[in-house]
């Protein structure tokens, strides 16, 4: 995925993704650190870089949707800003992970697989139903936005936190820029799409969300459940030497807080009852 291309491509590429203040990962002290903390650096950048692409793939086919249903032109252009986010978010996790372990491409190449992502939904109905179409837009957009996309800032700002690498932290901050927008455009699309949904797409919608949070918190949890860490306080803190990583437990904690504290109430908000799709997620 990071192969050369020829230099007119990687001109308008960079143009597009390489913002001001692009990490210099050339300056990357590899030697300073030992192996097994950089492999497990570059395990969890690699696997950060994936969830990016995927998002790519998400956001694209979801453009398609909204255009087939003639969404407003702003709801496209604020999209189409958010795939050029998630590309170069992609670019700079995989950059990481290769600059943690570069001798890992040959040691263990499964680190840095790219296998084709997989949707978390199904393909969207055909155009001409505009009802269903928008059902699945909502559906779409609840699960990589409203959900994936809010649990990505505090994930993010722990990761810039605890990181004691200025190379890890500047491509730590280059995303954490973006994140808010992304789910910002969640939820304002979702404010405009619940009230014209009728009570079967809600109900639809309720289904996505309750998989959706399963989902999510097998993947983000680590296995760890709610009353393993009630009560506890989350400590975020830098104490080196650390490349961006987060312990299981703490990506867990920040899963449950983000999920008590933003996305739940968020998701009553617009009317849909997020207690609920918690209780019966799969």
């Amino acid at each position: 995925m990071l192969a050369r291309v020829t230099e007119r491509m990687g001109s308008m590429h960079r143009t597009q993704v390489h913002r001001e203040g692009w990490p210099a990962f050339s300056s990357f002290a590899v030697d300073q650190y030992d192996e097994p903390l950089r492999r497990a650096a570059a395990v969890q950048w690699a696997g950060r870089a994936r969830a990016e692409h995927a998002s790519v793939q998400q956001f694209t086919q979801l453009a398609h949707a909204l255009t087939n249903v003639c969404a407003p032109l702003h709801w496209l252009g604020a999209l189409a800003r958010l795939i050029t986010d998630e590309v170069r978010h992609a670019e700079l996790c995989a950059q990481m992970a290769h600059a943690c372990w570069p001798q890992g491409l040959a040691l263990e190449p499964g680190v840095f697989a790219w296998p084709q992502p997989s949707l978390p939904w199904p393909e969207p109905p055909p155009a001409t139903d505009e009802t269903a179409l928008w059902a699945w837009a909502a559906e779409a957009i609840v699960v990589a936005c409203c959900i994936g996309e809010t649990l990505s800032r505090p994930m993010l700002e722990a990761i810039a936190v605890v990181t004691t690498d200025p190379v890890a932290e500047a491509c730590a901050r280059q995303i954490l820029r973006d994140e808010h927008l992304h789910a910002t455009f969640g939820w304002e699309a979702m404010t405009a799409i619940v009230p014209r949904l009728g009570d079967r797409e809600r109900v639809g919608v309720h289904r996505r969300i309750a998989r959706a949070l399963g989902g999510f918190q097998a993947s983000t949890a680590c296995g760890i459940e709610v009353a393993d860490v009630a009560g506890q306080a989350i400590e975020i803190r830098r104490e080196g030497p650390n490349l961006g990583t987060l312990t299981d437990q703490q990506y867990a904690m920040i899963f449950y807080a983000t999920l008590e504290g933003e996305i739940l109430p968020q998701l009553n908000a617009l009317g849909l009852d997020g207690a609920q799709a918690w209780a019966q997620r799969g």
